[in-house]
């Protein structure tokens, strides 16, 4: 299937690396404006800038500032918002651990980096997106459904990603805006370097380990071409909806 995105602006929080960043270069490829918030530039996000219509604004959307900042820059250059992929995201300070040794600040970093921005970029977003019709793609986790004790925190959260987002599809259908989200398994990015085998039998069998039926993790770009679906007009009748790409972690009976 062919998707294009000519003459539309999409904005993606969190774009510097792994999934942001393979969301930012496929959303290129399909034709739309995009720009690209970070905290950080990476060599990478650059690199593909200087060849593509991607601008980048460094800023930190988790905060209310930053979000407003992102989009008024974005609309003052284009002009307008389509598409809002929220991707920012991070997991738990501390790991395995119990439940009685979680602080109030390791929750409240939580809600902050993995709730907060996407309602806080979605705010800034909207009164933008209800002049287009756009959508909204926000990225959250199969640990919304399938939570993990080592990240218990983490699941949580994201598991309220998944909750708003539907709320978010309901209340704004009628002003044309569609909102979805998408639920990750296990992805080949950075934060896998040195745990995931590089030999592909040891890798397969890692994954097998792990419960993911297909024997591998997503790559980002995966990811990224569900993300680029949902925001176009092919996906014009899918709203409300949460996507798992896990490989057949979690599993479902129908």
């Amino acid at each position: 299937m062919f998707i294009s995105l000519e003459g539309k602006v999409a904005v993606v929080t969190g774009a510097s690396r792994g999934i942001g960043l393979a969301i930012v270069q496929e959303l290129a490829k399909s034709g739309a404006s995009v720009v690209a918030a970070s905290r950080r530039m990476s060599s990478e996000l650059n690199e593909w800038s200087k060849t593509h219509d991607v601008c980048i604004v460094e800023a930190d959307a988790v905060t209310e500032e930053g979000a407003r900042k992102v989009m008024e820059e974005t609309v003052h250059r284009f002009g307008q918002i389509d598409i809002l992929i929220n991707n920012i995201g991070a997991t738990d300070p501390r790991q395995s651990i119990g439940f009685l040794e979680i602080t109030d600040g390791e929750w409240m970093e939580m809600v902050e980096v993995n709730l907060m921005s996407v309602i806080r970029s979605t705010r800034s977003a909207l009164p933008y997106l209800i002049k287009q019709g756009g959508a909204i793609v926000n990225i959250s986790s199969m640990i919304a459904r399938m939570p993990k004790q080592d990240i218990m925190a983490n699941s949580a959260v994201k598991a309220a990603v998944t909750n708003l987002s539907k709320s978010l599809a309901e209340e704004f259908a009628s002003k044309g805006v569609r909102v979805n989200t998408i639920a990750p398994g296990s992805t080949r990015t950075a934060m896998w370097e040195g745990v995931l085998p590089k030999d592909p039998e040891e890798a397969k069998q890692f994954a097998l380990n792990r419960g993911i039926s297909l024997g591998r993790f997503a790559e980002p770009n995966e990811v990224a071409e569900l993300a680029v679906f949902l925001a176009s007009d092919h996906a014009s009748m899918i709203t409300g909806g949460d996507y798992i790409i896990d490989g057949g972690l979690v599993k479902s009976i129908h």
